[in-house]
């Protein structure tokens, strides 16, 4: 298990015993080196990779005005020293460390839009590792004390919505569940919700969900906020050009950062350009006041009540009808 944690005095003695070839120290600061600066620069954190409970490799995260060397935003944060641990190289701790990062900046940084960094343009193997992991060449150069470095960044908060792909069937499986029990728990019975995850939204359907698609259902599309899955919408046309949203969920924790609205542009896009859709329809549960503002602000027009779908009346889920021209 890869994680990041930030470095605590129980590291120093494997970091002291942390070789370094004279070819990777032309290239990076050893641990322990860059630990003494920690104490002289009050902008460094020290991140240690850890495998479990051994370090797997370290870094540096600076705040400080560096960072301007490789970019103009001001909320960057520059990442310094990085290296994986000899003994640990060749098991993807790089990669692990690398998609986890995005993630440590969000809860470490809250501020912080990007994370940028220098890589000398004469380490092919570092600048290969780090743009496999989302990290992007803009194009800065910035001449420093060993050479032509290359400014790369890695954006943290970015949203990316995309048709969903095999792989991604446990991703909506989690949204769609735990998006269920935080809409629904105070308006149907447990019996109810429950039924409706062991219908709708386990592996095994949603595996052929993504598989079979067609006009009157379009498939799932999902959000990803750092290559983690924090969104699904999925939808249908008739041969009349009428639409309708039958899946709008989102991560509860994940709300209120836009990214509902992304997802219903993109399937709405599909729906008009793919399938000639011109008006859009969608079911909101009756009193579910997180979906029924969001609608209305964006344009739908409520239409009437009918029974919730495949429910039965002492179920009493009652559907609120909307539609909006597209």
């Amino acid at each position: 298990m890869i994680s990041l944690v930030i470095y605590e005095s129980k590291h120093k003695e494997a970091l002291e015993n942390y070789p370094l070839s004279e070819e990777q120290l032309g290239f990076t600061g050893h641990p322990i080196e860059m630990l003494k600066k920690v104490e002289m620069c009050p902008t460094y954190t020290p991140i240690v990779i850890l495998d479990g409970e051994q370090v797997a490799g370290f870094f540096v995260l600076d705040t400080g005005d560096d960072k301007l060397n490789y970019t103009d935003m001001k909320d960057s944060i520059l990442l310094r020293g990085y290296s994986v641990h000899p003994s640990f190289q060749g098991r993807g701790i790089a990669k692990f460390s690398m998609q986890l990062l995005p993630q440590f900046v969000m809860e470490h940084f809250p501020s912080i839009k990007q994370v940028v960094l220098g890589v000398n343009e004469a380490n092919k193997a570092a600048q290969a590792v780090y743009l496999k992991n989302r990290f992007i060449d803009e194009g800065h150069r910035y001449l420093g004390s060993a050479g032509i470095q290359l400014a790369l960044c890695l954006k943290v908060d970015q949203v990316i919505v995309r048709k969903a792909m095999p792989g991604d069937e446990q991703g909506i499986v989690d949204v769609c569940v735990a998006a269920q029990w935080n809409t629904y728990k105070n308006l149907y019975s447990m019996e109810y919700i429950e039924g409706v995850i062991e219908k709708f939204y386990t592996v095994d359907r949603i595996e052929k969900e993504i598989a079979e698609t067609n006009r009157f259902w379009n498939g799932y599309f999902v959000a990803l906020l750092n290559n983690e899955i924090v969104g699904a919408i999925g939808g249908g046309v008739d041969e009349e050009g009428i639409a309708e949203v039958y899946v709008l969920y989102l991560d509860p924790e994940k709300r209120n950062k836009g990214i509902g609205t992304k997802l219903l542009n993109y399937l709405s896009d599909v729906q008009k350009s793919k399938y000639g859709a011109h008006e859009q329809w969608v079911s909101v549960a009756k009193n579910n006041m997180l979906g029924i503002p969001f609608y209305e602000s964006r344009g739908f027009i409520f239409q009437h009540e009918e029974q919730s779908y495949e429910s039965n009346l002492e179920d009493q889920a009652i559907s609120l009808k909307y539609k909006r021209k597209i």
